[in-house]
């Protein structure tokens, strides 16, 4: 399982978490999560800045064992 939450992008202020089996839906579902609650924080952004916000994503996830 991998996980990324807000607060390992630095939006210290929201406790959402995504938990996924891989590292792309773990990135679906920041993605999905940053448009619903930061809008201001995604629109209009550029493919550029779209790609380095999946990066960022992706290097700020991690494994995490299975219980």
């Amino acid at each position: 399982m991998y996980e990324a939450s807000c607060h390992d992008l630095g939006l210290a202020e929201c406790r959402f978490v995504a938990t996924a089996p891989s590292l792309k839906k773990v990135e679906y579902a920041m993605l999905a999560h940053a448009r619903e609650e930061h809008p201001e924080l995604v629109a209009g952004i550029t493919a550029e800045q779209h790609e380095a916000l999946i990066k960022s994503i992706a290097e700020a996830a991690h494994e995490v064992p299975q219980h």
